[in-house]
Order: C-alpha cells, then sequence, then structure tokens
C-alpha cells in the first residue's frame, strides 16, 4: 500500500505528533508499505519525506513556516506518487492532501492530533482570538469532508461528535515500548519530572505552584525539561518566586537525554488540561515512571478502575499536590507498586504494532472507494 501523510510537523521537530509520525511511518515500512511524508518540518534526508523551503514561526520559534505559503510544488510531486490513500494530520499541509485525494478519487483520512485553539493563550499574535476561530471552523470543515476522522481518545471522540463531526472514530495513539524501558530506583532527592513543550497551554505554569509549596525543601527536586515560547518567561517567573534552589530547566531535550530524565526520576507531572491523548505521559508510564495528571485526563478513561500509575490531582490546589507528594515520597511500597503497575499499563493497552494493525485495517475498509 503507497500512504500519503500531510502534516506541519515531523520528526525532529520536538512535539509528540512528530514523532508519533516517524514512528508509524518506520513501522508501516518494516510491514512492507511505502510511506511519503509531506511537511512544513522535517529531516529531508530521510527517505520519502518532503520538506520546502521554510523559516522559523515568529510566535513559535521551535516550527517553521514555508516561504512560499501555498507550496503547490509538493501538490504536483504528491501527484505523481500513485497514492492508495492520504491521510492529514493537521489542516494546514493538510489541505494540499485533501485536495489531491479528491482529485484522485482516493480515500482521505484525518487525525485529531492538537486542539489547537486551546494552544492560542501560548502565542502572541494581533487578532489571535478571530484568526483561531476561524482556523477551527476551517478545520472542522475540512474534517467533515473526510472519509473518516480519527481520535486518539474517547475524551478527543466526544468533543469532535459535539462539534459536529459525526464521520469520526477512535483510535488510541501507542508507545514504543522497547525504547521506553528503563529501570526504576529509589532516587534521593525525589525528582518530579515535567518534560514536553514549554507553553501556558500544556499547564507548565502550574508546575511553579507546586514547586512553590517546596521551596527550601531539598527533599524534593523538580526538573523541567523542553522548549517553547513561555520558556523564557517560566525562567523568569521561577526566579521571581525564588524558585532555583530546588528547581532546574534543562532546555531542549534529544531522545537518549530525555531517556534518561525519566529513568532518574521519581515521578512525572504533566499538568497539561489541552492534550488529545497524551503522548508524553504514556512514555513515562512505559518507563515505569508513574504521572501525575489532571483530574479527567484522556488516559484516566483507559484504566477501566484499575491501577494504572496515573495519579489524578487538582493542580489549581497546590496545597493538595503537595500532600499527595509528601505521601508518595514517604511510602516506598507505594512508590514500588506504582513503577510495576505503570509499565504493565503501558505495554498491555498501548502497542505500536496493534495500533498500526487498526490503522491498516482502518484504510482497508474504505478501498473500495478508491
Amino acid at each position: 500500500m503507497k500512504i500519503g501523510f500531510f502534516t506541519a510537523t515531523y520528526y525532529p521537530t520536538p512535539d509528540g505528533v512528530s514523532h508519533y509520525l516517524r514512528d508509524v511511518k518506520h513501522e508501516l515500512e518494516e510491514m512492507g508499505h511505502e510511506v511519503h511524508v509531506f511537511s512544513f518540518n522535517g529531516d529531508r534526508s530521510e527517505k520519502n519525506v518532503h520538506v520546502p523551503m521554510s523559516v522559523p514561526f515568529p510566535s513559535y520559534p521551535q516550527y517553521n513556516m514555508p516561504i512560499n505559503p501555498f507550496p503547490m510544488y509538493l501538490y504536483k510531486m504528491a501527484s505523481k506518487v500513485d497514492f492508495d490513500v492520504i491521510h492529514i494530520h493537521d489542516p494546514f499541509m493538510g489541505s494540499i492532501g485533501y485536495r489531491l485525494a479528491r482529485a484522485k478519487k482516493i480515500p482521505v483520512f484525518a487525525t485529531f492530533h492538537t486542539d489547537f485553539v486551546r494552544m492560542k493563550e501560548s502565542l502572541k499574535m494581533p487578532l489571535k482570538e478571530t484568526l483561531f476561530h476561524l482556523s477551527w471552523r476551517y478545520n472542522s470543515y475540512l474534517y467533515k469532508r473526510c472519509n473518516l476522522v480519527l481520535a486518539p481518545s474517547s475524551k478527543a471522540l466526544e468533543y469532535l461528535k459535539e462539534s459536529g463531526i459525526k464521520n469520526s472514530r477512535e483510535l488510541p495513539l501507542f508507545v514504543d515500548t522497547w525504547k521506553f524501558n528503563t529501570c526504576k530506583r529509589d532516587i534521593d532527592p525525589y525528582i518530579v519530572q515535567y518534560l514536553g513543550r514549554i507553553t501556558r497551554d500544556k499547564g507548565v505554569f502550574r508546575a511553579l505552584d507546586i514547586a512553590e509549596q517546596f521551596r527550601g525543601d531539598m527533599r524534593f527536586k523538580f526538573i523541567i525539561a523542553g522548549t517553547g515560547p513561555d520558556a523564557e518567561n517560566l525562567m523568569k517567573e521561577a526566579k521571581k518566586r525564588n524558585l532555583t534552589e530546588n528547581l532546574e530547566f534543562t532546555g531542549y531535550v534529544d531522545e537518549s537525554t530525555k531517556l534518561e530524565l525519566l529513568s532518574n526520576a521519581n515521578l512525572f507531572m504533566y499538568p497539561s488540561e489541552t492534550d488529545t491523548f497524551g503522548i508524553s505521559v504514556l512514555e513515562a508510564l512505559s518507563s515505569g515512571l508513574p504521572s501525575m495528571v489532571p483530574l479527567n485526563f484522556p488516559l484516566t478513561h483507559y484504566t477501566e478502575g484499575k491501577e494504572s500509575g496515573i495519579i489524578t490531582v487538582d493542580f489549581q490546589d497546590p496545597e493538595s499536590v503537595k500532600e499527595t507528594l509528601l505521601e508518595l515520597r514517604n511510602n516506598h511500597q507505594r512508590m514500588a507498586e506504582l513503577y510495576q503497575v505503570s509499565r504493565s499499563f503501558a505495554t498491555e493497552k498501548f502497542s505500536k504494532e496493534h495500533h498500526c494493525e487498526e490503522l491498516l485495517s482502518i484504510y482497508d475498509e474504505f478501498g473500495h472507494l478508491s
């Protein structure tokens, strides 16, 4: 099968979507399929990855934008490939994929990766409310014309249905359980790790509220890893609150450093209330690292009431979060149990192989339309 991915972001861009697409592409290729990626960002040296000339996006420099806002030469390049299906992963580059699929009369799928409307608080630009509103309207328009829209969680599926996108179905994401497989051990001081984009929509400023509860308490150490448009503001705020003693910023981390950070922490903390799934949390759980997340976090819908290593808290109540952290630190037996169930939850429910098999089954289901 020849598959075309159209996406604004691709590996090594530091976000969950780009890493997900890289893993899916490689797995599908291992299964004998041919996958082409058309993206604004990505490694041009990788086989079948097509990226136009681009420059950093001013309000979000970890992402690029094309010099030509209508890179139609990518459309011409893609039209030369005899694709069986097109799969779009954002509404912008996805528009090119959608036009190509309709011109070739082949099935077109979409995945709702990011509730980007809720990202607007992290961006500084004029008329952003209007722009984001129009963007979501266009996103909905595009989704409704696809053969099927895939939602990465039941929470995301519910949101799509409520938005009038009825042609949607749930397909949970996955984690590379072979790569994210580290040995846990008791670490002193007790390290609480955040790893992800440094943006307000990820709730990372809530991490400062929690760290502030432990100012001067050297039994705890908080590490914030990642990059993003709010990184400088976050560091200034930490300094203003005098949190530098037991709070560390690492900046951008590569894959090997990410694995090292996850293997040298006691707990993963992820305050985001905007995620449609939570890849970063799943990577931590696969590494045997219990994870503290907000109430009603998407991954909690898969626990079936059983132990999973997921600890839900109200991040708007830092004092209660402090009590939870103190209880965990002081209960070594409980932490040992959490290390074990975290790994089991990830490996039993979210394998890469199962995800790709389900994806191919969905492609085949609509194959008669080509």
